[in-house]
């Protein structure tokens, strides 16, 4: 039989060697297959460690940074808060949820419809482009309608926290005893407030924490002048908490500056800031700004 087989190789040494080098290519393709699905393994663990190093680490003893882009707000009053047709009855459903960031939330309303209250008297803005003014103008009275009965109800922040408080329990998005928000930031609590909310995954939660608490926070270069500094940290923290908000463009604050002040030239309310900062002043601020964006995982730039 062997002998055999050996006579017959011989009469057919190019079909063996063909048969030989098909047996030899599917041993090398099976081998690259293996080797490309053991890299695009190592290539996804990669990533999925890179994703997870962007979380804020308390335990790691370095300020922690939050995700460049968080997803849509943590809980479901995020969007409720943007499409209430009636901030008095939203108030009131948000106080008895505080498991869904309620108090927070009710708060945010609350100094919404107080800082559209004084504006809301229809005057016409005397500078700036038609678009922009026109713009603003609709956007403050649409606020005003639906802020229609909150001061009533609640005349100040005080008030409507106390009230909160009555119904018990805490809501975990807010610093304890509304620290930056509804009574003064303290610097000694100043970064834990900070981490705190960036660690809530909520953006306008880490806007207003962060707007609340830049004035006591150590960041940027100094100007010599306590004062001072503290006016231009809180310059940076407005900036930097529309940016997390995603409303400096046509947004609550540049809409009410153009109704207010009549000044309409801009529909960008980085732009209405930076105006308002003295240009000796203007590296050291830049040092400032860079520092809270990075304390906020935002890029260096718009």
């Amino acid at each position: 039989m062997i002998v055999q087989v050996l006579r017959w190789v011989r009469g057919h040494k190019s079909s063996v060697a063909g048969l030989v080098l098909v047996v030899l290519g599917c041993c090398a393709l099976l081998s690259l297959s293996r080797r490309v699905q053991h890299w695009s393994a190592r290539h996804a663990a990669a990533a999925a460690v890179a994703a997870a190093s962007t979380v804020p680490d308390a335990s790691a003893g370095v300020p922690p940074v939050a995700p460049a882009r968080a997803a849509a707000p943590a809980t479901a009053l995020g969007t409720e808060f943007g499409t209430a047709a009636r901030y008095v009855d939203f108030i009131q459903e948000a106080m008895g949820r505080p498991e869904d960031g309620g108090r927070f939330y009710a708060l945010l309303a609350w100094k919404r419809c107080a800082a559209v209250h004084s504006h809301s008297n229809g005057a016409t803005p005397g500078a700036g482009e038609g678009a922009v003014r026109d713009g603003a103008l609709a956007r403050v009275q649409d606020l005003a309608r639906r802020c229609a009965g909150v001061l009533e109800a609640w005349p100040g922040a005080d008030a409507l926290h106390a009230a909160a408080q009555l119904r018990g329990g805490r809501d975990g998005l807010l610093p304890e005893g509304g620290r930056g928000i509804v009574t003064p930031a303290r610097r000694e609590t100043a970064d834990a407030d900070v981490d705190a909310a960036l660690h809530s995954g909520d953006r306008r939660v880490a806007a207003e924490v962060l707007r609340g608490n830049a004035g006591v926070l150590d960041v940027g270069n100094s100007t010599g002048d306590p004062a001072v500094d503290r006016q231009l940290r809180e310059a940076a923290g407005e900036i930097v908490a529309c940016e997390l908000a995603d409303d400096c463009r046509r947004g609550d604050a540049v809409s009410l500056h153009c109704v207010d002040s009549g000044d309409c030239a801009h529909d960008d309310w980085r732009d209405v800031v930076l105006a308002q900062v003295p240009e000796a002043q203007r590296i050291i601020f830049d040092t400032m700004l860079a520092a809270l964006r990075a304390r906020a995982g935002l890029a260096p730039g718009p």
